[in-house]
């Protein structure tokens, strides 16, 4: 996986493993900036007609619907693009921004 930061020190919002941009990442959840990866859904294995227009998958656990994959949460970037909202503080309109990302 190729680092998340540039040089510039600004998060490079493409997958890590296709490179693909414009659409829906994940980064691995309570992990250091320096060692994040993002993916998208396509290199996650995860098949596009489970994910739903928002992002969502079926849990595994709960049955219910979450934006959460395994231990892989939405990557939001801070609107500075140096590092990512928390998972429980991302503010309402970076939320539809990261939704209206294609899957």
């Amino acid at each position: 996986m190729t680092s998340v930061v540039d040089p510039a020190g600004k998060i490079q919002y493409s997958c890590g493993k296709c490179k693909r941009e414009q659409c829906k990442l994940w980064r691995d959840y309570q992990t250091f900036l320096e060692n994040q990866s993002l993916i998208c859904a396509k290199c996650i294995g995860e098949p596009a007609e489970t994910i739903d227009d928002d992002g969502r998958v079926i849990s595994k656990i709960t049955g219910g619907r979450t934006d959460q994959i395994g231990w892989l949460v939405p990557a939001v970037p801070t609107p500075d693009y140096k590092t990512f909202w928390g998972y429980t503080s991302v503010p309402e309109k970076d939320v539809k921004w990261w939704r209206s990302l294609q899957n």
